[in-house]
């Protein structure tokens, strides 16, 4: 018995596509092909392999999503460690926007969202000044 789309030819065809996007540390995630998919693999954004239909476009605006949410969720919530250096909440920001950001103006701005608190206890273990560890405040909706 012929399905539906084998009596249709195919540039009639729909397809939909539903696009999702997460968080999440990618070094404790490991990707597993479907019983659909041969391979399943993490790729750079500046490196994807060919992508079919608009699968490209889909990837784009969810980096740009993400980017635009930057400062009404908490990002690293899920990222960090439960306390963290100011600097490496920074590395995270410039990952995502892919450009580097002054380290003063990045520290005064994301004070200024209250959605930090900072720990009485400082860094240990780097041979400099020792920097304050944050942590992200309890309730604040993310």
């Amino acid at each position: 018995m012929a399905t539906s789309t084998d009596t249709i030819p195919l540039r009639y065809a729909r397809f939909v596509t539903v696009g999702f996007y997460s968080l999440l540390d990618f070094t404790r995630a490991i990707p597993a092909p479907d019983s659909l998919s041969d391979t399943c693999a993490w790729h750079d954004l500046a490196n994807l392999p060919t992508l079919m239909l608009d699968h490209r476009l889909i990837v784009g605006k969810a980096l740009e999503t993400l980017r635009a949410n930057l400062d009404r969720k908490l990002i690293g919530f899920n990222l960090l460690p439960e306390t963290f250096a100011m600097a490496d909440l920074q590395s995270l920001y410039e990952t995502i926007l892919d450009q580097k950001l002054r380290r003063s103006s990045f520290q005064r701005k994301l004070l200024s969202l209250g959605i930090l608190e900072r720990v009485d206890k400082k860094y240990t273990g780097g041979a400099h000044k020792a920097p304050y560890l944050y942590r992200f405040v309890a309730g604040k909706p993310g």
